[in-house]
């Protein structure tokens, strides 16, 4: 049960992390951040190629 619980924890972190990155990659003001949260979704997402 400790398991599954962690699992949890853990895929709601990582969805909450990627959903943040996805948001400021479209909408960020400026270039460089929205520029520097598609790499890191690029690192995170798997078959996400960098720009």
């Amino acid at each position: 049960m400790v398991i599954g619980l962690l699992s949890t924890i853990a895929a709601v972190f990582y969805g909450g992390t990627v959903s943040v990155l996805a948001l400021t990659a479209t909408f960020a003001r400026r270039r460089a951040l929205r520029h520097e949260a598609r790499r890191t979704l690029a690192v995170l997402v798997p078959g996400r190629e960098a720009e």
